[in-house]
């Protein structure tokens, strides 16, 4: 890749839109729903059904408060259910074992994974010596204790507990269940985050291939789980794989989603990217071009995530317009060299048409206010339109950009 397809490449990396982080980070895969992490009814000792109910309640309260994402009300409710359990059931209590859970799985939304880690071990050891070592309780506390360990980069603890759950889950309930599915993403995500692309690889395929016979095609977790598996192909540079697969993300985004969303724009820019990687600067123009327009229906038009976008796409035109420019090959055949430069010529100048307002625009909405943040950003985005302006005799305005970025620096 020349120089300037890889300052493409660089830029896409800061100008990607606000997506929630869904399904692709570990963290967030704490289980398929929430309510899979209650310990089954028929992990409950006999009490008094007064007592169940109470504890029934403050369970539910839980589940409420952590999925309105109120962390602080959950963690509070979780503390105070954790007391009631432990007077009522005793410490050594699977239902004990249900609140510690419930800790650890709030602690660690708040970034407290070691705090989280303790919990977490208090419920799954109080799970390893009430229930069977097979039993699929014990998976969920080794699934979300995972999660934790891979919080604190600890990834050779991560890989122990989630290889743990996948065996209990397969001996649970055999190889194609949906909670094995979750397993083989988890583990997933981890080879991919240590760099193991073959592991991450396979086990993403599987992952996929499962969810698509329990759920179907068009279910979320296909979807998210699509985007990690191209992203692992374009990290082993299977671009043409990975391509294939980005194009079936933005397909299943644009169905499920509608066309006009913003994950199917992240889906784009991520697309068009690959396409860059191949040199496929047609296509990847095309692509970032409708990623554009609905960012520019989704975002606050001086936003500076609209205008990174801008300029890369004015790079993509600026780039082929330097290759357009027509080379010395036939310059023994003087009748075929003017056919082809004056071809060349045409098609550089609507390149630059392109480019230039694309370039203009972004570095407007990189000076509003003169943040400061975004003054690395405006230099980078000068520095291309000064060299522009230059190639099309603009010197006066090539020479007003330059002056515009030595006021940057100071």
């Amino acid at each position: 890749m020349n120089t300037l397809a890889k300052q493409i490449a660089i830029i896409f990396m800061t100008s990607l839109l606000p997506v929630s982080s869904g399904f692709t980070a570990l963290n967030h895969s704490i289980e398929l729903q929430f309510s899979d992490q209650t310990i089954s009814a028929d992990s409950l000792n006999e009490t008094t059904e007064m007592a169940e109910s109470l504890w029934a309640e403050q369970s539910t309260r839980f589940i409420s408060f952590y999925e309105a994402g109120d962390f602080d009300n959950a963690k509070n409710t979780a503390l105070l259910a954790y007391k009631f359990t432990k007077n009522y059931f005793g410490e050594n209590n699977v239902n004990t074992a249900d609140t510690l859970l419930k800790l650890g799985i709030v602690n660690q939304s708040q970034g407290n994974f070691s705090g989280a880690k303790d919990y977490l071990t208090r419920a799954l050891n109080i799970l390893e010596n009430q229930l069977s070592p097979d039993h699929p309780d014990i998976a969920i506390a080794l699934t979300n204790l995972g999660n934790v360990y891979f919080d604190l980069n600890d990834y050779k603890n991560s890989e122990v507990m989630h290889k743990k759950s996948l065996e209990i889950r397969i001996n649970a309930f055999g190889s194609d269940d949906t909670s094995v599915a979750q397993s083989i993403y988890n583990l997933a995500v981890l080879y991919e985050h240590v760099r193991d692309y073959e592991k991450a690889e396979a086990f993403y395929r599987q992952a996929i291939g499962m969810w698509t016979r329990h759920y179907g095609p068009l279910h979320p977790y296909v979807g998210h789980t699509l985007t990690n598996l191209a992203n692992t192909y374009a990290a082993q540079s299977k671009i043409a794989d990975a391509i294939r697969i980005q194009q079936r993300a933005v397909a299943f985004k644009k169905s499920t989603l509608g066309i006009e969303h913003k994950e199917v724009a992240q889906s784009l820019i991520e697309l068009a990217t690959l396409y860059v990687g191949q040199g496929q600067y047609d296509v990847a123009g095309g692509t970032y071009k409708e990623a554009l327009n609905i960012a520019e229906h989704l975002l606050n038009p001086i936003d500076p995530q609209l205008a990174l976008l801008m300029y890369t796409l004015a790079n993509v035109y600026h780039l082929q317009a330097r290759m357009a420019e027509p080379g010395d090959s036939f310059a023994s055949n003087e009748a075929l060299s003017d056919i082809i430069s004056a071809d060349s010529e045409l098609q550089t100048t609507l390149l630059i048409r392109q480019a230039l307002p694309l370039y203009e625009r972004a570095a407007e909405i990189l000076d509003t206010d003169h943040v400061i943040e975004n003054q690395p950003a405006l230099q980078v985005v000068l520095s291309e339109l000064a060299i522009l302006y230059k190639s099309i005799g603009e010197n006066d305005k090539a020479i007003a950009t330059e002056s515009r970025i030595s006021l940057t620096q100071e």
